[in-house]
């Protein structure tokens, strides 16, 4: 049997970037695991990865994703976002995932439905154009992040309900326009994954709280973070503390003008370049973080003042 990790990169050469500072960050902290990357092209940076695996027709949308149902080389795989650093031996992970179902994830087994639709009628709607539905209350609800595959007809089957159900939701006129469940005018990924789970039989596994993935780091407060000694610790805002963390997951929409995001991943290059960097050593102080949160956020209002003024002047 053949486990390993996997991440995506189609489109834009950004995603690749992103996908190499997180296998450069995982590397750091789980040397010889496997780590495959699933692309519509090779380039310099998939050949840093252990397999590369191209996908015979890339959509650049939620399709890519659900393409990794049955494009997963491996027998047992574990999916990460691009968009995520790494701060932990990840081993523990299968012993998460691998023991509920043929496809799992973190997350919990209710909300799902709710969540993304959010009125009755669009509730309905959804029941009329997937009867298969018969406990809605008992859809997951999980961040798609990051989530475990093993290969095989039950996965396969979830992938062809993931086809299907977008390609109902997209093509029904309530709901191809309902804004919760789209992003940047494409369908999200998120509430389809969750509705092929319900159908298939799949569970999440508890969040845990040691080893927490941790979404959207505007959300917390980090309390400690070093990547070279694989530490990260936050607060929520109810004052939940977590530590021993294992993963950061950013936004790709904004990864890269991040300047968490980017302070990170300059150490985490002087790092993987040479382990006992005196750079990164260097740079591990707060101060440069202050340095990178004040440059993305002065180029985020200029680009702003950029975008204001020529729209006034059209």
């Amino acid at each position: 049997m053949t486990r390993g990790f996997i991440t995506l990169a189609t489109g834009n050469i950004k995603y690749y970037k992103m996908a190499l500072n997180m296998l450069k960050s995982f590397r750091l902290h789980n040397p010889g695991a496997k780590f495959a990357i699933v692309c519509d092209k090779e380039n310099d940076i998939t050949s840093q990865f252990d397999d590369v695996i191209l996908l015979d027709k890339a959509n650049g949308d939620y399709r890519d994703k659900f393409s990794l149902l049955i494009k997963a080389p491996y027998d047992e795989n574990i999916f990460i976002e691009p968009d995520c650093l790494i701060y932990h031996n990840l081993d523990f992970f299968w012993d998460l995932l691998s023991k509920e179902s043929d496809f799992s994830c973190f997350g919990w087994n209710k909300g799902g439905i709710k969540c993304w639709f959010r009125t009755e009628e669009t509730q309905q709607r959804l029941l009329e154009l997937v009867p298969e539905i018969e406990n809605p209350d008992g859809a997951p609800l999980f961040n798609p992040g990051y989530f475990f595959i093993r290969k095989g007809d039950k996965c396969q089957k979830m992938y062809e309900d993931c086809i299907r159900i977008a390609s109902l939701i997209s093509a029904d006129p309530m709901l191809s326009v309902y804004p919760p469940i789209h992003v940047r005018n494409n369908l999200r990924d998120d509430q389809i994954f969750n509705i092929a789970m319900l159908i298939n039989g799949f569970k999440c596994n508890e969040v845990p709280e040691v080893g927490k993935c941790i979404f959207l780091p505007s959300k917390y407060k980090i309390n400690k973070i070093d990547m070279e000694k694989g530490i990260l610790n936050v607060t929520d805002k109810r004052g939940n503390v977590f530590t021993d963390c294992s993963l950061l997951h950013y936004s790709t929409r904004r990864a890269n003008e991040e300047g968490l995001y980017l302070w990170q991943k300059l150490i985490t290059d002087c790092l993987y370049k040479n382990k006992r960097s005196i750079s990164a050593k260097i740079l591990k102080f707060p101060l440069f973080k202050y340095i990178f949160c004040f440059f993305r956020y002065t180029k985020t209002r200029f680009k702003y003042l950029i975008n204001v003024w020529f729209g006034r002047n059209k």
